[in-house]
């Protein structure tokens, strides 16, 4: 089902006001098999979904995980950086893994570039 802004215009004014890279808090408030569902602090609530903010498997975490509940606990108090309005589900796309530093990043900023790694 689509969400049309007419029919929410607090939770579309919303999603509208926030811009990538912003900071949202909120607690998770919903883990289902394609990701996790987070009430956003400052945010309405949604019409269909536990939150207003969404976070999807690839944006939960940089190491592997075998479930979502090895990331994040119903109730977990969490915060995100604000990736996109998706317009079709009238959700917040949120990242948890950009909250943290990259490990590809730190690892490259420790090899020179086309010289292999010294054993530790």
């Amino acid at each position: 089902m689509t969400l049309v802004p007419e029919e929410h215009p607090e939770l579309w004014d919303f999603l509208n006001a926030r811009r990538r890279g912003e900071v949202l808090s909120g607690t998770v408030a919903g883990i289902e098999r394609f990701g996790v569902f987070v009430a956003l602090d400052d945010g309405p609530g949604h019409p269909l979904f536990p939150g207003v903010g969404f976070v999807s498997a690839a944006e939960l975490s940089w190491e592997r995980f075998a479930s979502f509940e090895d990331v994040v606990r119903v109730g977990q108090r969490v915060s995100c950086e604000f990736l996109q309005f998706d317009t079709y589900n009238g959700e917040a796309r949120l990242s948890l893994k950009a909250m943290r530093p990259d490990p590809l990043r730190a690892f490259a900023a420790h090899v020179a570039c086309g010289r292999e790694r010294s054993p530790s």
